[in-house]
């Protein structure tokens, strides 16, 4: 068992979750520590408040004082700036038919790494999806096989140079370093998905507070992505307007009483609804209250569906749908997006992760924390250095093979 622990820092819309993480013997994600505070620093995935998220990471930090404060964090990327595409690569394997190398792999990598995003973003992960030796597709890793034409499908994540910035600034504000960078749509489903579930296909849908995040895993690793500007907090945003509410009771009443889909509701209960400026609560149809809820979430689902249908990958996800993230915790959720993406294989995705601190880490509002842990920790290195062969995470891009 790998006795020192990895630490993953997922900075949420609503939430700040610090994880302590090791591997046992038999591969498993073992959780020995996790914090999770609110934050109000971060909006849609994106840091607006600098002072406001560098204290909530030391709030949680400060819980974890009886286990060890760490010096360095994995940490996430999220938002709707985040831009996922797929690029091709080609190397000629000179002499014709010799054993291919780890430098004949980054060659090819680095070839499909040649486009150029915009001035004000940057590349911050290629991750090869399947290599091709002599025109034979599904080759997971090629070093050591003949051939005289290599060539690889790479999916490569790009960010604003400016996000990446301020979530440096962040952290070592927080007096952290940053060992590596996750973008959301990788660590989703890492924590819950069988090897079979990404080699074969399958969706993921992470319900975040102001964003929702579709990732397709196939092939053994992410094939597609897109982050849309709705997210569960929407709800507790229609609730706060329509029942003439504030914020945190509005957000009370939904996790209390909420439901995903109405038509569960008995028409005869009834809720307590406490408005601003009212001294007494006023009864709701507890029917009235999964309609606003169900409306938003459905919304949500659609453009899910759309992104999918656009996706190119829809008839090529036998594992199904997995929805998981803190807005899954609404009862009827997966249902709900089940029936919107005509989907019947659809399910909640939860944390599979062992240890002291596994109850604790085993909500969908952590598959994103425990993601990343599994990233570095489950996951395997390619076996050839980044182009450059500098270590820092800004000068580097990670090339990286999920084990299958």
């Amino acid at each position: 068992m790998n006795t020192q622990p990895i630490f993953t820092l997922d900075l949420g819309s609503s939430k700040v979750a610090l994880l302590a993480a090791t591997l046992d013997d038999a591969g498993r994600l073992n959780v020995q520590e996790v914090a999770v505070v609110p934050n109000r620093g971060v909006t849609a995935g994106v840091i607006t408040d600098l002072d406001l998220t560098r204290s909530a990471i030391t709030e949680a930090l400060g819980q974890f004082r009886n286990y060890g404060v760490p010096d360095e964090v994995i940490v996430n990327l999220g938002g709707t700036q985040l831009e996922g595409m797929n690029s091709q690569g080609f190397h000629p394997i000179v002499p014709a038919g010799r054993s291919i190398t780890s430098a004949d792999a980054l060659a090819v990598v680095n070839h499909s790494r040649q486009v150029r995003p915009e001035p004000d973003r940057e590349q911050i992960l290629a991750i090869p999806r399947e290599f091709r030796v002599d025109g034979q597709n599904g080759v997971a890793r090629p070093i050591g096989l003949s051939g005289s034409r290599l060539e690889v499908t790479t999916h490569i994540i790009t960010a604003p140079i400016a996000n990446m910035r301020n979530l440096q600034n962040v952290i070592e504000g927080a007096g952290l370093r940053i060992a590596d960078i996750v973008p959301n749509p990788v660590a989703a489903g890492l924590s819950f998905l069988t090897p079979e579930d990404r080699q074969n296909g399958t969706a993921v849908v992470d319900l975040g507070a102001c964003t929702t995040t579709l990732s397709i895993y196939l092939g053994g690793g992410l094939a597609h992505c897109v982050v849309l500007a709705l997210g569960s907090g929407h709800v507790t945003g229609d609730l706060t307007k329509l029942l003439k509410m504030t914020p945190e009771e509005a957000d009370q009443l939904k996790r209390k009483h909420g439901r995903a889909i109405a038509m569960k509701a008995d028409d005869e209960s009834t809720v307590e609804v406490r408005q601003v400026g009212q001294s007494q609560p006023r009864h709701l149809h507890r029917r009235v209250l999964f309609e606003i809820i169900e409306s938003r979430m459905s919304e949500i689902a659609r453009m899910v569906g759309q992104q999918l249908d656009r996706s190119g990958f829809k008839g090529m996800l036998p594992g199904g749908v997995v929805v998981t993230g803190g807005g899954s915790l609404l009862p009827g959720t997966h249902q709900l997006f089940g029936a919107a993406l005509r989907e019947p294989n659809t399910r909640l995705g939860t944390p599979r992760v062992e240890g002291p601190a596994a109850l604790r880490a085993s909500g969908p509002e952590l598959s994103v924390a425990a993601g990343m842990a599994a990233y570095v920790l489950q996951g395997q290195d390619s076996d050839f250095e980044p182009a450059n062969g500098l270590d820092h995470w800004k000068e580097r891009i990670r090339t990286f093979f999920m084990k299958v």
